[in-house]
């Protein structure tokens, strides 16, 4: 049994593209009409730290260049660089590189309507890899952006990035590995629950939908 307090990732160094503008800068509305809220990158790294069995959390920003508010339970929060290969997966082994042989909860900072509760079971579970779905039951519905990574799924993942394919999906449904995913459905309408904001549509769905900025849910 793993008894080291997990590792929270924050995977932060998306461009964007299709949104027009970098993902990590978005910022929430405040509590109160005047104010602003935290970024997406914030919003993550305080959802993460909430979690009790997290001792810290890194930030994978790649090049983005973008800085993290301190938590209010003052969780260490560092910034770490790409490990190999592109995209979540440089993200998530440039963290693995950096805390070897711990346990990474991932979560990925356009996905702003996680809730606490999702990323507390994901921590509690004892699989190789366990993935938030909106249905457990197709591995194609589950999210490795928003998942716990523990040293056996880091290494295959490591494998096959060095063989050239840089991406996570896969790894939900390797023969190898034992994957439990979370059912995003438990917490409320699961395409609600893993929005992934991509699109300004998107960021305009989840802007109707999300908690005030000060609530963690």
């Amino acid at each position: 049994m793993n008894l080291a307090p997990i590792v929270g990732v924050v995977l932060a160094g998306g461009k964007g593209s299709r949104l027009g503008r970098s993902k990590a800068g978005l910022r929430l509305p405040g509590s109160q009409a005047e104010e602003s809220g935290p970024t997406l990158v914030d919003w993550a790294v305080a959802r993460l730290a909430a979690i009790d069995r997290l001792g810290e959390v890194v930030i994978a920003a790649g090049n983005a260049g973008i800085k993290a508010a301190s938590t209010d339970r003052h969780t260490p929060v560092s910034f770490e660089t790409d490990g190999p290969g592109s995209g979540p997966a440089a993200g998530v082994l440039g963290a693995a590189r950096a805390r070897p042989g711990r346990h990474l909860l991932v979560l990925a900072c356009d996905l702003p309507l996680v809730p606490v509760d999702l990323l507390g079971d994901l921590a509690a579970s004892k699989a190789d890899l366990a993935p938030a779905a909106t249905d457990p039951g197709d591995p194609r519905s589950m999210n490795p952006t928003c998942a716990l990574w523990t040293p056996p799924a880091l290494e295959r993942l490591a494998a096959r990035v060095e063989e050239g394919d840089n991406r996570l999906y896969p790894l939900t449904r390797c023969a190898g590995l034992r994957v439990e995913p979370v059912d995003a459905g438990r917490f409320g309408d699961p395409q609600d629950v893993l929005l992934n904001v991509n699109t300004a549509a998107d960021w305009k769905r989840a802007l109707k939908l999300i908690e005030p900025a000060d609530r963690l849910q």
